[in-house]
């Protein structure tokens, strides 16, 4: 073998080396003197919206979102993120060897802001199976009020719609469309509520109920009593099988066995965690506070337990939970920490609706004003 041949082996030798000995450090390991081994460290990686926030690490002031904090070694810290005017958000984060853990954070304002959607008051407001579309009922004015002219042509039943891609701005192209007009029908008093696909409105005022396509004006309401029966049952059918496909749909064995034996089911916009609660709610325990309820995250294959809470809806982000309580709306992580409360005051039934893009929610509410007094929507900036 000839001196040539093993100095180029010897070299190749050492290159390889080198680059191994490179890319165990870019992966955070070191050798540590004290063990006499080389030991493997973590990284985090933290980003929030909005950006520029102070990270703070087992109370020590370390970088600002967005950023990577490397050579850590492998246990449980406290991460604290901060920014003025924000809520601050706080959780013990756990780091492997040789791993990175993403801390992706959303920071609610301290002080949102609230402000009037609608004026000519609100009533029966329900949300469609799809998240995207509010129906509501505008009111007949009452008889010697000023605006009764032109109140008298809004009322009826009206529908918002958001897409996805594209939410609700308070531009003219996006205002609200009203689908049925309270002239020879009064709608005042209807309770509504959609069919399984979201396209349609069912009014209900006594012994009558009118189906209204959802998308355009229904300048004849077709009253569908006879075949009421049917088309409940229809559209409990369509529910049941999109359900079904879901929960068929989820790999872990039981998981799915929770999914189809709980009483109360409700899925992640994004589908990959469910809220569950195995009982029933009693009739007595309607509108009380609900302790028990779980959500269960199918990709990490955990579960945690949410805050008690008269009713818990998912943000549409999937990474957040909105609580409702007397008096009180709060937003949590999907696993139940960093509760940050959003609104404290009045407002009408419970009702909640938040925007697709998760930028802000939706109240009922009215204030003890002449102007002001009757029920309507108003906005709540969450960015």
């Amino acid at each position: 073998m000839s001196k040539k041949f093993i100095i180029t082996i010897i070299t190749l030798i050492a290159i390889a080396a080198t680059a191994a000995v490179a890319i165990f450090l870019a992966k955070g390991y070191t050798f540590s003197a004290k063990e006499k081994r080389i030991v493997g460290t973590g990284i985090i990686t933290v980003s929030s919206e909005p950006d520029a926030a102070s990270v703070f690490v087992d109370g020590h002031l370390t970088t600002a979102t967005n950023a990577t904090i490397s050579s850590l070694a492998p246990k449980d810290y406290s991460v604290k993120i901060i920014k003025e005017g924000f809520i601050p958000w706080e959780k013990k984060i756990t780091v492997k060897e040789g791993l990175v853990t993403a801390v992706k954070v959303t920071l609610f304002p301290a002080i949102p802001t609230i402000y009037p959607l609608t004026f000519s008051g609100v009533g029966s407001p329900t949300l469609s199976p799809d998240g995207g579309k509010l129906a509501y009922i505008v009111p007949t004015p009452a008889a010697g009020n000023e605006r009764s002219s032109s109140a008298s042509r809004k009322a009826g039943v009206w529908v918002w719609t958001q897409t996805r891609n594209q939410p609700i701005s308070f531009a003219r192209s996006a205002e609200p469309h009203q689908i049925a007009q309270s002239i020879n029908i009064d709608f005042s008093k209807a309770t509504l509520a959609w069919s399984a696909d979201s396209k349609q409105v069912l009014a209900t005022m006594g012994d009558n109920n009118y189906l209204l396509e959802a998308d355009r004006s229904n300048d004849d309401p077709r009253d569908i009593t006879p075949i009421l029966s049917a088309t409940l049952k229809t559209w409990e059918e369509d529910t049941k099988s999109k359900d079904e496909a879901r929960i068929l749909a989820i790999a872990d064995r039981g998981f799915r066995q929770i999914a189809s034996s709980s009483a109360i089911l409700r899925w992640s916009p994004d589908e990959t965690k469910f809220m569950a609660r195995k009982e029933p709610l009693l009739e007595q325990e309607k509108g009380q506070t609900v302790s028990d309820l779980k959500v269960y995250d199918l990709e990490d294959k955990k579960e945690y337990l949410l805050p008690a809470a008269r009713n818990h809806m998912w943000l549409p982000d999937s990474r957040h939970i909105i609580l409702i309580e007397e008096g009180t709306i709060s937003i949590v992580d999907f696993d139940g920490t960093n509760k940050a409360v959003i609104y404290a005051g009045s407002f009408h039934d419970d009702f909640v609706y938040p925007w697709l893009d998760s930028s802000r929610l939706v109240i009922i509410s009215s204030f003890p004003t002449p102007t002001a007094s009757e029920p309507n929507l108003y906005g709540i900036n969450l960015k």
